[in-house]
């Protein structure tokens, strides 16, 4: 199964990437190849998320960060919604 990527994701992956490579390029670096890798598995293991807080989402936790994949599961796609940071306000929507 292909992931496909909404312009929001994008911009989320790329506004969490910014944020940390101002604190450590390194650990940003870490961070964006731990969140490819759980879209990497997704499209090979779509159901492995849980279910996701909002209708018709799945979530997938990114291992040793404090981010979340919500994506949603179609027959020939999984289509990434959103990198969520675990703090954050969770949006009624994607």
């Amino acid at each position: 199964m292909k992931a496909i990527w909404s312009a929001a994701a994008v911009r989320n992956l790329q506004e969490a990437i910014g944020y940390l490579q101002g604190e450590s390029s390194a650990g940003a670096v870490t961070i964006r190849r731990r969140i490819l890798a759980t879209v990497r598995r997704l499209e090979q293991m779509p159901y492995s998320g849980k279910t996701g807080r909002v209708d018709g989402t799945r979530e997938a936790v990114v291992p040793r960060s404090p981010y979340i994949v919500v994506y949603e599961v179609s027959a020939q796609e999984v289509k990434i919604q959103g990198i969520w940071h675990g703090a954050r306000l969770w949006p009624e929507s994607f």
